[in-house]
């Protein structure tokens, strides 16, 4: 009674199924024995009528408790290929669901857990794409920084040498981008078109060859008079000048950043990639930017620096005047001796042997020499007379009233002086000088002439044994 209770309260699914199969199929060998005691019991022929009713109802049953058990059977088996299948990563397939039985809600259960594992594959997929260019996007500003910092520690070293910060920025902005490159357009002068002075990336002599007109009217002269930021890339609006320059110059992408101080354009400075369907970003034009304020900072002050020296009159190891102050002072003393009418003589004194002195005795006795040769220039000068260090071991004086002659006996008084004082505390070391003297208007009536017959005169006197004044 227990039994029949409980099968009355379980749901007609899986486990009514497999007990109604399993009751039919039961029949089978309880009807066989019926069948076998009848033939016993009633050998007469009458009874072979109800026998084989008996068997033929037997086989009935036993048919439909094979088919009953066979749909059973085939879901689950079919469900079991369908979940190996799934389990070997193909999360795209469904179980089929035939019912609303046990069979049925696994399979529905399977297939819901199969599209989640799906969706969370998809998802995991897409935080791995999104952690990639993460990463990308850190290693591009990782780089950056650390080429920036290496940038503005020479900078700031001071004395910089221009080329070696500008070839650093254009190499390391370069490789901020997969596939990319860039290109330094800068004037060789102030009135020449501005062309290619360094690239780095860029195989095809497109952009290396082009030059940018200062009144031109392509699309590079076009960032330099408008001093704005142009952007090529899958955003760009491609009009026929664009396409033109496109297929010209082999570009996709670009940035074209220009370089300027004050009012004065300093050049232009170009960075790009070939990736096909770019866009660039704005971390990606603030990078740019960067490397091209760089670049900025490292020209004004290399323009500082070299205007710097321009201003300045005096040497630093002799204190005495430098090149470009006795020329000029020079140049003025020509143009006062011609408007009256009075002469003015030049002498530049070259130190014999000096290479040969510095590699013997080092660079610290070398500099001694040179301090305690102008000492004893400055000592004998006239009162009138201006006297600079134009070169290493090359010293200049200008003597305004003086012909060429009193000009040669001043010299021949410095010659000997040099020649026999000691130039080293506590050693015993001379050196001589060879001079070449020049005077206005014999020899020349502007400074670069009389300097270079002064020249002249030095050579003369080194190939005829040094230690002389030639005129």
């Amino acid at each position: 009674m227990k039994l029949f209770k409980k099968m009355k309260m379980v749901h007609k699914g899986l486990r009514y199924k497999l007990m109604l199969a399993f009751a039919l199929m039961s029949i089978i060998p309880l009807l066989a024995c019926m069948y076998v005691i009848s033939l016993y019991a009633f050998p007469h022929q009458e009874n072979l009528i109800n026998i084989s009713g008996v068997v033929l109802m037997s086989l009935v049953v036993a048919l439909l408790g094979l088919l009953l058990a066979k749909g059973l059977v085939d879901p689950v088996i079919d469900m079991a290929i369908e979940a190996k299948i799934i389990a070997n990563g193909e999360f795209g397939r469904r179980l089929p669901v035939s019912g609303d039985d046990e069979v049925g809600n696994l399979a529905e259960s399977i297939n819901t857990m199969t599209q989640r594992i799906k969706s969370n594959l998809d998802e995991l997929k897409s935080y791995g794409q999104k952690m990639r260019e993460i990463n990308i996007d850190v290693h591009k500003k990782v780089l950056a920084l650390s080429s920036l910092l290496q940038i503005g520690d020479i900078i700031s070293a001071g004395a910089i040498q221009l080329d070696s910060v500008l070839e650093l920025a254009v190499e390391k902005s370069a490789m901020i981008f997969d596939n990319g490159f860039s290109v330094l357009y800068m004037a060789k002068d102030e009135t020449g078109d501005f062309t290619e002075r360094l690239a780095y990336g860029i195989e095809e002599e497109g952009l290396k060859e082009l030059a940018i007109k200062r009144s031109g009217q392509g699309v590079f002269e076009k960032v330099l008079a408008e001093r704005s930021i142009f952007i090529l890339d899958k955003s760009t609006k491609l009009t026929r000048e664009l396409e033109e320059f496109r297929a010209l110059y082999h570009v996709v992408n670009l940035l074209a950043i220009p370089i300027f101080s004050g009012k004065k354009n300093l050049g232009l400075f170009v960075i790009g990639n070939k990736l096909e369907d770019y866009k660039y970003k704005n971390d990606d034009m603030d990078l740019a930017k960067v490397f091209a304020k760089q670049i900025t900072i490292a020209i004004e002050s290399d323009m500082l620096d070299k205007k710097t020296k321009e201003l300045a009159i005096k040497d630093e190891l002799t204190d005495l005047y430098n090149k470009n102050f006795i020329v000029s002072r020079l140049e003025e003393e020509i143009k006062r001796a011609i408007f009256y009418q009075r002469p003015c003589s030049f002498i530049v004194l070259n130190v014999d042997d000096f290479d040969k002195f510095r590699k013997t005795h080092g660079e610290l006795d070398a500099e001694e020499v040179l301090r305690r040769i102008a000492k004893l220039l400055k000592d004998n000068t006239v009162p009138i007379g201006k006297l600079g260090r134009i070169g290493g071991d090359e010293f200049a004086m200008i003597l305004p009233e003086k012909n060429k002659k009193e000009a040669c006996g001043i010299a021949e008084d410095i010659r000997k002086k040099i020649e026999g004082t000691p130039l080293l505390k506590n050693k015993n070391v001379t050196l001589t000088v060879s001079v070449g003297v020049s005077e206005n208007p014999i020899d020349g009536v502007t400074s670069d002439e009389l300097l270079k017959k002064a020249m002249e005169a030095i050579r003369n006197a080194k190939s005829s044994g040094k230690n002389k004044v030639v005129a």
